[in-house]
């Protein structure tokens, strides 16, 4: 390889790297915001967490008996509410197939 055709890839990766970090920025301050306020879901499980005094920042990265209580709590609250719109569903099912496609779209085209 030349010096320039080394200067080029380098710059490319460069270029990919700050692409990837702002797409984690735009999705962490733009868009997951816009999710949490017009997906009704969300604010229900928002509405949960703060009544119950959920530490929600460590419900997944703890051993302690607390996590499995707010995962009881959080779960019976929704099988209690009368909701049919949780579990595995069409719109969840879509979900994971629309986040492999984007995924997918990634590595083609972006790495």
């Amino acid at each position: 390889m030349s010096d320039v055709e080394n200067k080029t890839s380098g710059w490319a990766a460069w270029g990919r790297l700050f692409l990837g970090c702002l797409l984690i920025w735009v999705f962490g301050w733009i868009i997951g915001p816009f999710i949490e306020q017009n997906v009704p879901v969300y604010k229900q499980i928002a509405k949960v967490i703060e009544e119950r005094d959920i530490d929600s920042a460590a419900y997944m990265y703890t051993e302690e008996t607390g996590s499995y209580e707010s995962e009881y709590y959080l779960t019976d609250s929704f099988k209690h509410s009368g909701r049919t719109d949780y579990g595995f569903t069409m719109a969840f099912a879509s979900g994971i197939i629309l986040c492999f496609g984007i995924l997918g779209f990634g590595w083609r085209f972006i790495l």
